[in-house]
């Protein structure tokens, strides 16, 4: 029976914890796009981390007890038995149990080309606690991973980088039951978005003010809505012309202005692609 690396660290934990570094180089692996790199099991984790940046993406289960996790100085989010969360590169985080509090830890860290694919489709919840319904057998995932990874073996490090896959996909990929811990976050997005109505709207600060990324915000908005979203924003935008054009006196150009379209040919042209008739047509049928 493989026997792991089990040490003492009391800085994190009063109880035995499993840290494995990487004992295979990168040139005897064969799959080349992924790679996993340090893996751990912190049981009776006590150390909270502040301020912190990772070089590498990481898979984070909480089996039991609780704490909080926050990214880019965002509102801290409940963590609890079956939570899961991701760091990755270059993000700052806080994150671990209360004072005189606890949590059981798994985590793999990962690398590789193939991250940007993971992320494209949807395997990869940034900056989010959720739950899914296939982390009861994670356990047993992440201990499978630990062991391979222990013995240094090349093709043993290559069946991890599969297993950690077949791991997101059960938990995280598209037509999973994610739910996020942080409340409805997806409620705060659409009241969000619906503020937008009258302004500008740039992706990438709107995300940066929820702590996720732009492609993490269009997949909560295609889930939630069905649509793309700047299909989403213009559908929300042509909804607020109708009623400006049904219940105001104001001209077709001044409604297109308030609403941030310079080109009011360009606003009539997606007025009646989202409505089915032209403004002066809606304004008629009154």
């Amino acid at each position: 029976m493989q026997i792991m690396s089990i040490y003492m660290d009391y800085m994190i934990s009063p109880y035995p914890i499993r840290i494995i570094d990487p004992k295979v180089e990168a040139s005897k692996l064969r799959l080349n796009s992924i790679r996993v790199g340090q893996v751990g099991h912190l049981p009776g984790r006590t150390l909270f981390r502040t301020g912190v940046t990772f070089t590498h993406w990481a898979f984070v289960y909480v089996v039991s007890g609780s704490g909080t996790y926050a990214e880019n100085g965002g509102k801290r989010q409940q963590v609890r038995d079956g939570s899961l969360f991701f760091f990755q590169p270059g993000r700052i985080y806080d994150f671990g149990p209360p004072p005189y509090g606890s949590w059981d830890e798994y985590y793999i860290n990962f690398t590789g080309n193939r991250v940007n694919e993971w992320r494209e489709a949807g395997l990869l919840t940034e900056g989010i606690v959720f739950r899914a319904d296939a982390a009861q057998d994670l356990a047993a995932g992440f201990e499978r991973v630990l062991e391979w990874m222990e013995g240094g073996d090349p093709r043993d490090a290559d069946r991890a980088a599969l297993l950690l896959e077949r791991m997101l996909l059960d938990c995280c990929g598209a037509g999973d039951s994610r739910r996020p811990d942080s409340g409805d976050s997806m409620q705060a997005i659409r009241e969000d978005l619906h503020s937008c109505i009258y302004g500008e709207f740039d992706a990438s600060l709107f995300a940066r003010k929820h702590h996720i990324s732009v492609s993490t915000l269009r997949r909560l908005v295609l889930r939630s809505s069905g649509y793309p979203l700047h299909d989403y924003i213009h559908r929300l935008k042509m909804g607020e012309a109708k009623k400006l054009l049904l219940n105001t006196p104001l001209q077709v150009k001044e409604i297109s202005g308030m609403l941030r379209y310079n080109d009011p040919f360009y606003f009539s042209r997606l007025f009646k692609k989202y409505m089915g008739i032209s403004p002066m047509e809606c304004r008629c049928n009154v």
